[in-house]
């Protein structure tokens, strides 16, 4: 009994220890208005952390292939968060140095946030999926009842933009 207990907790500081944040910033100015690319995963979320573009800008977001663009001066970016799969890229003006500090997480999209799918955005395909590690995910039968099971489960909603219709 105790062995297992103890491989169950090593096998949970592996993995805690392995899943964490990771602190990204963009940086523009006069002579470089395109800044470097941060990539956020289709298992991560990003949430902006800090904005500064004293002198204009905007930041570029993909996501789920559709863009957005975001006005540094106009956009409140207070802990704004969304789900990846998606891009991140800061554009400044030739006027002064901007930066943007994002933090991309590892796991399921933060819990009480919703997915929303916008008027006419062709075929979406929402589906409800489970991992036992935040690695690996299968789908997920909608109403199942899970109990008993060895290990904890993990649920996320997953959507597929541009999905192929039957």
């Amino acid at each position: 009994m105790k062995t297992i207990l103890l491989i169950n907790c090593l096998s949970l500081a592996l993995i805690s220890s392995s899943v964490h944040a990771q602190v990204q910033t963009l940086v523009v100015d006069v002579t470089n208005t395109n800044s470097a690319v941060i990539t956020v995963s289709s298992n991560s979320f990003a949430v902006f952390k800090t904005v500064n573009g004293g002198y204009g800008g905007v930041v570029l977001v993909n996501m789920h292939g559709f863009n957005f663009t975001f006005d540094i001066d106009n956009q409140n970016f207070d802990n704004m968060t969304f789900s990846g799969p998606a891009t991140i890229q800061l554009q400044g003006s030739t006027y002064g140095p901007a930066f943007v500090t994002v933090s991309v997480e590892p796991g399921p999209f933060p819990p009480g946030k919703t997915l929303a799918v916008g008027a006419n955005s062709g075929n979406v395909q929402v589906t409800m999926q489970m991992s036992t590690d935040l690695v690996n995910w299968t789908p997920a039968v909608n109403g199942l009842i899970y109990t008993n099971t060895p290990d904890a489960r993990f649920f996320r909603i997953q959507m597929v933009m541009n999905a192929q219709g039957p």
